[in-house]
């Protein structure tokens, strides 16, 4: 024997279909093709037994006869009046008996084949010559192709692995000793289609049942905004092109989560049914991610919910008297992770803050965070800091960036000293974001430049502090918002 197959238990049900727990846990109904496939019925031959050679055919007393009998399997056992008198050799047995008499031959070769019974009359001396060709109980079906984790069913009922036997030659596996009469057989293969076809068994007999297995698959069309990627139970299955139309094949049978993902929208999710060649088609529009409304903060009042920080690197404290009351501002020193306001998302926006250099290090500041770890950053260099009096400028991609390598960079005609306080302007429009510095000892604005990303990288997100290197600064008076109308 080749080889065996493992198997699963399945659970029948009235309509003829297989009620199976996916790997999400979720029951799905696979569909059934009945009598598909091609069958080839081979039928037993009748086994011819030939009469010579079996030797000296005369007995030794004059008055007996020799008894011959010729036997198929070749070593079946052979009972004369009930009385086992041996097993055939090469298909020949014989025995000089008394004539005159009438014997009860029967032959048998085990449970596989039914047993042969005759009354012999042996009159004389010539003696008498018996053909016992026994039929076999049994056939065999062997079915096509031999697939890992298939199953194969017996009227309703799971083979046991010692009754089958795979040919990894031929691909194919036998379901063997099968009695002969009516069988359903059902090949049940996981995430493919059920196949079901009863056959007329006979004795003997070999039954071959070729199949094309079809996947228990459908498939979606998804019509939303160009752009979008789409995901079924978690995974990615490609992006919308530009008409914003994608199909989705091969996708299994019975409930999955279709998502819908574009860089600026709301997540789309919604649950589908999936059935046998039942194409679905999604048409949906994403919706934007709304702008938020103007965010301020002037530190006096420390409220948390206010901000997302981490658990280092931020403080509010109250440093001096301002009109007469204690002046609270954000620190920042050693935060290697941006410190924000809490959920604000804006596109077009303008925004301003009040900046103290508490040592020399300088100050950064992120806008257009997507998330905690996408985002555009600008380093204010100060005149101790890693490149003394310049503004560089990074796109920081999965929170990870190199200093020495600034997508865009700009000299500073400022003192970027310790002690030092500015006013801090910034501008976003489309895919360009201006900024400018005013120091409080001269009054005097001075353009920090203006960056263009082409790929328009973060199109959309919220404003935050950080260090790059050993800086420690100060924020206060901090003011975001869209822009004002013209």
């Amino acid at each position: 024997m080749a080889g065996r197959f493992g198997f699963l238990i399945s659970l029948t049900i009235a309509c003829g279909a297989i009620l199976l727990l996916d790997q999400d846990g979720v029951s799905q109904i696979r569909p059934t093709i009945v009598d598909g496939g091609e069958v080839k019925e081979t039928k037993a031959r009748p086994v011819t037994l030939e009469r010579r050679n079996v030797g000296p055919t005369k007995a030794t007393k004059a008055s007996y006869g020799i008894l011959i009998v010729r036997t198929y399997p070749d070593d079946a056992t052979v009972r004369i009046n009930g009385k086992a008198e041996g097993r055939a050799e090469g298909g020949v047995f014989k025995r000089e008996l008394p004539i005159g008499r009438t014997y009860e031959v029967s032959v048998s070769a085990g449970p596989d084949y039914t047993e042969f019974r005759k009354a012999v009359s042996l009159k004389s001396t010539k003696g008498e010559y018996v053909e016992a060709a026994l039929s076999s109980k049994y056939g065999d079906i062997k079915v096509f192709p031999a697939m890992e984790k298939l199953n194969l069913l017996l009227d309703g009922q799971a083979v046991a692995a010692a009754s089958l036997s795979v040919d990894k030659t031929d691909n194919t596996i036998t379901i063997e000793r099968v009695a002969a009469g009516s069988h359903k057989v059902t090949y049940d293969l996981p995430g493919y289609v059920l196949n079901e076809r009863t056959f007329n068994v006979e004795p003997g007999s070999e039954i071959d049942w070729k199949l094309l297995p079809e996947k228990a698959v459908s498939d979606i069309t998804v019509v939303t905004e160009p752009g979008a990627s789409i995901y079924i139970d978690g995974e990615e299955k490609g992006t919308t092109p530009s008409d914003g139309r994608l199909t989705v094949t091969g996708v299994n049978i019975g409930p999955h989560e279709v998502k819908l993902v574009k860089d600026g929208y709301e997540e789309f999710k919604q649950s589908e049914q999936f059935e046998f060649k039942k194409p679905l088609t999604l048409n949906t529009k994403l919706t934007p991610i709304p702008t938020s409304a103007e965010f301020s903060d002037d530190f006096e009042v420390p409220n948390s919910d206010k901000w997302s920080m981490p658990a280092a690197g931020f403080s509010i404290k109250f440093d001096q008297q301002k009109n007469g009351k204690k002046n609270g501002r954000l620190y920042v020193e050693n935060a290697s992770a941006i410190g924000e306001p809490a959920k604000t998302v804006y596109r077009e926006f303008y925004m301003n803050f009040d900046l103290k250099l508490i040592n020399g290090g300088g100050a950064a500041w992120a806008v257009r965070a997507k998330d905690p770890n996408d985002y555009y950053l600008f380093y204010l260099s100060g005149n101790d800091g890693l490149y003394p009096g310049r503004f560089l400028t990074y796109v920081v991609k999965d929170g990870k960036f190199d200093p020495s390598k600034p997508a865009d960079s700009n000299t500073v005609p400022v003192n970027l000293k310790a002690g030092e306080e500015f006013a801090i302007h910034v501008e976003g429009s489309q895919n360009v974001i201006t900024q400018t510095i005013t120091p409080a000892s001269t009054g005097e604005t001075i353009n920090l430049g203006a960056f263009k990303d082409p790929a328009n990288t973060f199109p959309y997100g919220g404003i935050g502090f950080r260090t790059v290197g050993k800086e420690k600064f100060s924020v206060d008076d901090l003011f975001v918002g869209p822009p004002k109308p013209k």
